[in-house]
């Protein structure tokens, strides 16, 4: 394994040592305050999207993959930048909070993606149920963008439209039955492909010439 990697993924193993231990210690010590909810708040950042880009990093090693975990983990580099803005800036600006509220959802959901084409498909089953769960994902997470720039008067009549409450839901559920399904597929016994026999007409024997008058 390349060493660059290595020391990549060692400095990334004390960043998340240092960041749980922190955001521990504000929570236990710090008390209720303006620096405490800072490092909290950093220290949470960088768990949540370490965790997705971890994922999608992980899916990088398949080479077919390489583009959608590099996606993935670009995304949840951008999620992690912007909240690093708005918790040092202490910005309060609608744009740039619901920015990084999508960010977040986008990093989720390409994780989740991520970590549905980690397995190794054995048979058909499970590749059905990955693609319905892909699909599921997408929707799921589409519906919750549009409705987080819409204003917030919106998102109260969420409750109330039924419509869209309904699809929500049914795309969550659809979502985390068939990524249930994947790995269950995955371990059902693979196919056997059934062997076509085919007639071939025997091999005729070669016909030998007739003999002449002169070797009689």
């Amino acid at each position: 394994m390349d060493q660059n990697n290595q020391q990549l993924i060692k400095a990334s193993v004390v960043t998340v040592i240092v960041a749980g231990a922190l955001g521990t210690l504000a929570v236990l010590a710090g008390g209720i305050g303006v620096v405490s909810a800072k490092i909290f708040a950093l220290s949470l950042s960088i768990i949540i999207f370490g965790i997705t880009a971890t994922i999608c990093m992980v899916v990088t090693r398949k080479a077919e993959y390489k583009t959608l975990g590099t996606a993935g983990m670009a995304i949840s580099g951008l999620g992690f930048l912007l909240t690093l803005i708005i918790v040092i800036g202490e910005t309060a600006d609608q744009g740039l909070l619901k920015l990084a509220l999508c960010f977040l959802i986008l990093s989720i959901a390409l994780a989740h993606i991520c970590l549905l084409h980690h397995f190794t498909l054995q048979n058909k089953y499970a590749l059905y149920a990955r693609i319905t769960a892909t699909v599921a994902i997408s929707i799921f997470s589409l519906c919750l963008i549009l409705r987080v720039f819409e204003p917030l008067q919106g998102l109260y009549m969420l409750a109330y439209n039924q419509s869209t409450l309904k699809l929500l839901v049914a795309a969550l559920i659809v979502d985390l039955a068939a990524t249930l399904l994947v790995p269950l597929c995955n371990r059902l016994k693979a196919e056997v492909p059934e062997l076509i026999l085919t007639e071939e007409p025997p091999a005729t024997e070669e016909r030998q010439p007739p003999a002449s008058a002169d070797s009689i």
